[in-house]
């Protein structure tokens, strides 16, 4: 992960839960990092996709792009929470399962307003529990 750690935003929860292959719903997610500061404010109901394809050098990498939304967005201090959180990934089976106090983090650097248009995924990266990146 080599980006300025002004661009950095994590994703935060303090349960998953996977109830279907390829979905994984999260309680009490939250936003957090450095970005929030020039972050515009979110839409109450919308998503992102998040490209996990860097932690994957030696496969197919858009199997590794993955749906990120929610319906529901409360402004705190120094964190966003966000309600009815989900992850949706068809190739879901490919990553592992996330745990409770695991995180993503995602490399906004490509999504200030001179260059947003350009880039139709965020490069995030899915944390262990111990800051390290899981490698696969």
């Amino acid at each position: 992960m080599d980006f300025n750690d002004r661009f950095r935003l994590e994703i935060r929860w303090e349960k998953v839960y996977y109830e279907i292959d390829g979905l994984a719903k999260f309680k009490n997610c939250y936003l957090t990092g450095p970005v929030l500061k020039e972050l515009d404010r979110l839409n109450k109901e919308d998503y992102i996709f998040l490209d996990f394809s860097k932690q994957y050098k030696l496969f197919i990498p858009s199997y590794y792009i993955a749906k990120f939304y929610w319906n529901g967005v409360k402004y705190f201090d120094s964190i966003i929470k966000l309600d009815e959180v989900l992850l949706e990934n068809k190739y879901i089976t490919s990553v592992p399962k996330l745990k409770n106090d695991d995180f993503i983090i995602v490399d906004t650097s490509n999504h200030t307003d001179d260059k947003h248009s350009m880039y139709l995924t965020y490069d995030a990266y899915l944390i262990r529990y111990d800051n390290t990146p899981y490698t696969f």
